[in-house]
């Protein structure tokens, strides 16, 4: 971002961060913590990003910090089957762009990254905006289907773990309705 600032031709109060998977989570976290950022886009980040961490399938606390040890501090270690201790919950990290926008994005057979959990994330998230939050239909979301009302905006493709055009119609979809 402070690189970003010295460019001229960037329209500084619209800056984007974006990522997919690892980086999905990264781009969570850069737009929680740096309030410069306009939004933070996630694509398929999972365990540890956008996808509540109790009671969700695919990659759990345990399974993430055995496969990668390196991406978390050790004091993150001790919920490893022990989410239910945790005192706090992913839809937080996304709520920490309020009042600033927030979108995850969702593959339909990316059950690792567990789809069904990524929503949930983003209804709970919701509430932390004083006003239009996160707006859903009152159903889990189908192949298809993308939201865009609100402050954090979600979509669920078809597909596999992976980045697609359809991913960034739907982001570039979300942004322009906000400028």
């Amino acid at each position: 971002m402070d690189y970003i600032l010295t460019q001229p031709r960037v329209i500084h109060e619209r800056v984007t961060v974006v990522g997919h998977s690892r980086l999905g989570k990264t781009a969570l976290l850069a737009g929680a913590t740096d309030e410069r950022f306009y939004c933070a886009i996630s694509n398929d980040s999972g365990c540890s990003g956008a996808a509540i961490t109790q009671e969700k399938q695919g990659e759990t606390v345990k399974s993430i910090c055995e496969e990668f040890p390196f991406w978390f501090c050790k004091n993150y270690y001790k919920y490893k089957d022990n989410e239910y201790n945790m005192p706090f919950d992913q839809h937080w990290l996304i709520g920490l762009l309020a009042p600033r926008y927030a979108y995850v994005a969702s593959a339909a057979n990316d059950l690792w990254a567990d789809p069904a959990s990524e929503h949930l994330s983003c209804v709970a998230a919701g509430e932390m905006w004083e006003k239009n939050g996160f707006i859903t239909l009152d159903r889990p979301p189908r192949i298809g289907d993308s939201f865009h009302e609100g402050m954090v905006g979600y979509h669920l493709r078809a597909g596999e773990h992976f980045f697609s055009r359809e991913d960034w119609l739907n982001f570039m979809a979300f942004l322009k309705r906000k400028s």
